[in-house]
């Protein structure tokens, strides 16, 4: 991710969070002793939501580049198979062989592009929950966790 692209991601955030603070605001909302808590838990959310839109945009890039992967290497065996077929021979043996084996190779090397795309996609998620749980830490809150985890709160015992 670009230094463009971050800052820009982090002005459309900057954006989004005076947005929701005006209409807090303008509803009424909001309390003096809240409104700390609530802006950084607001802040963390939007930073996750953030997140989730740049791990779905690219794991769209990677299924993209996966498709173009898988196409050229069709396209390339293909042509490959029409030259062969021209000279009028069967393909058997140990060339059939060579072939399939390729093909297997390409099927990978399309599996191994979806699966950096999803690692990335989800290093991301990783990071900006990192991130949103170290500000809601920072202002006196409790990270996200999952039920589970906050088992003894839901039934009352601390």
């Amino acid at each position: 991710m670009g230094t463009n692209a971050s800052t820009q991601s982090m002005q459309t955030l900057q954006q989004g969070l005076d947005l929701f603070k005006d209409v807090t605001d303008f509803l009424g909302d909001r309390t003096a002793e809240k409104s700390g808590n609530s802006e950084a838990e607001n802040r963390a959310a939007l930073i996750e939501t953030d997140a989730a839109g740049e791990a779905q945009d690219l794991r769209r890039r990677t299924k993209q580049d996966a498709d173009e992967i898988r196409e050229t290497r069709e396209q390339a065996r293909g042509e490959a198979g029409a030259r062969w077929g021209g000279s009028n021979l069967a393909m058997s043996g140990s060339k059939a062989l060579i072939r399939d084996a390729k093909r297997l190779q390409d099927r990978q090397e399309e599996e191994d592009a979806l699966f950096e795309g999803e690692m990335n996609a989800r290093s991301r998620l990783r990071a900006a929950n990192k991130q949103a749980n170290m500000m809601r830490i920072a202002d006196g809150g409790s990270p996200s966790r999952s039920i589970l985890s906050q088992g003894s709160k839901i039934y009352g015992r601390n």
